[in-house]
C-alpha cells in the first residue's frame, strides 16, 4: 500500500504504462527493447570452425601431403641428405599442425580426419622407400602397412552403420612419435657417416617399440569403434 492508501501498482502496471512526454518506448526489435530489456545472443560460431576447410593448419596438412611422395622418392633413390632434412621438415609439421589449430582456434573436422591420415601415409611412404632401398625387413614392412590397411578398410564398414572413426589417443600417438623417429634414424644409419653403426641398432630398436605401440593403439582403436557401434545399434 502507498501512503495514500491506493494500493501499489503492480509490476505489470509499471511496465505497461504510458511513456511520460518526450520519453520513447524501446522497440522490441531494438537491443535491450524486450519486455525483460534482453540482448539477444551472439550467434554460434563453433560449428562454421569445425566445418572450415581452408584454415592455416589444414594448408599445412595439405602440404605434407604433397611432399610425401618426394621424401620417398628421395630416400628409395638414395638421396639420403636432402631426403632426411626434408622427411624431418614434413614430420615436425605433424606438431606445428596441431599446436596452431588450438592456438588460434581453428580446429576442423577435416584437419581431425586429415591428420592422422597424414601420418600414416608419411609412415608407409617412408617405410616403403627404406625397404626398396633394403634398409628394413619385410617383415616390419608387413606388420606397419598391414595394420593401417586393416583400420582403413573398417573405416567404411563402421560409416555405413553411422560410426564415425574413433578419436586419436595418446597412445596412437606415442607410436607415431616414436617411428618417426626410428625410420629417418634408421636411413642416418646407412649414410656412412661416424655414427652410421649406432644409428641403425637405436634405428631397430625404435621401430621394435614402435610397432609395439602402433598394435596397441590398433586394439584400442578397434574397442572404441565397438563400443560405439553398441551405443548406435542401443539407440536404435
Amino acid at each position: 500500500m502507498s501512503q495514500r492508501g491506493d494500493p501499489e501498482p503492480t509490476e505489470g502496471d509499471v511496465l505497461g504504462a504510458d511513456p511520460s512526454p518526450g520519453e520513447k518506448r524501446p522497440s522490441p526489435d531494438q537491443p535491450g527493447g524486450g519486455i525483460q530489456g534482453t540482448r539477444s545472443a551472439p550467434p554460434d560460431r563453433g560449428g562454421e570452425r569445425m566445418s572450415a576447410i581452408l584454415t592455416a593448419p589444414n594448408v599445412i596438412t595439405f602440404t605434407r601431403l604433397l611432399l610425401m611422395p618426394v621424401c620417398a622418392w628421395l630416400l628409395a633413390s638414395g638421396r639420403w641428405g636432402v631426403g632426411l632434412w626434408l622427411t624431418a621438415v614434413v614430420g615436425s609439421t605433424d606438431w606445428v599442425d596441431g599446436w596452431l589449430a588450438r592456438r588460434t582456434g581453428s580446429v576442423s573436422r577435416l584437419g581431425q580426419l586429415m591428420d592422422p591420415f597424414a601420418d600414416r601415409l608419411l609412415i608407409v611412404s617412408v617405410t616403403i622407400a627404406l625397404l626398396v632401398r633394403g634398409v628394413l625387413p619385410l617383415l616390419a614392412v608387413v606388420l606397419l602397412v598391414g595394420r593401417d590397411l586393416l583400420l582403413l578398410a573398417g573405416f567404411p564398414l563402421l560409416a555405413s552403420r553411422g560410426v564415425r572413426p574413433p578419436e586419436v589417443v595418446w597412445v596412437g600417438k606415442a607410436a607415431t612419435l616414436v617411428l618417426l623417429f626410428a625410420l629417418p634414424i634408421l636411413a642416418l644409419g646407412e649414410t656412412g657417416v661416424a655414427v652410421a653403426g649406432a644409428a641403425r641398432a637405436l634405428g631397430l630398436a625404435l621401430l621394435a617399440f614402435g610397432i609395439v605401440l602402433y598394435y596397441v593403439a590398433g586394439v584400442v582403436y578397434v574397442r572404441m569403434a565397438l563400443q560405439e557401434l553398441r551405443a548406435v545399434r542401443s539407440g536404435r
